[in-house]
């Protein structure tokens, strides 16, 4: 069996819900975001994830014939190992 590389990793969860539910689900995913973990399980698949100290937020709204869509999506770049050293000039 070969190891799995990260970016084969994919977690798809589509389905109807309760709005309440909905909103238990974003508000862990906020929880998650200000802790700096998400851990997302769906049957066998498992992912967590640890949001970076800057995300991008894309948000997007259609309405089309009486069905309407709120599309939210999140992104982050992942630490590849040790933070960069600071940056340090001086003139002596």
């Amino acid at each position: 069996m070969r190891p799995v590389d990260p970016k084969d990793i994919e977690l798809v969860h589509e389905a109807m819900h309760e709005p309440a539910q909905i909103a238990r689900y974003l508000r862990a995913i906020a929880e998650g975001l200000e802790a700096g973990r998400l851990s997302l399980r769906s049957g066998e698949r498992v992912l967590e994830l640890h949001p970076g100290p800057l995300c991008t937020l894309e948000l997007r709204s259609t309405l089309e014939r009486q069905r309407v869509k709120l599309q939210i999506q999140l992104g982050w770049r992942e630490a590849l190992g040790a933070a960069e050293p600071a940056l340090e000039i001086s003139s002596k």
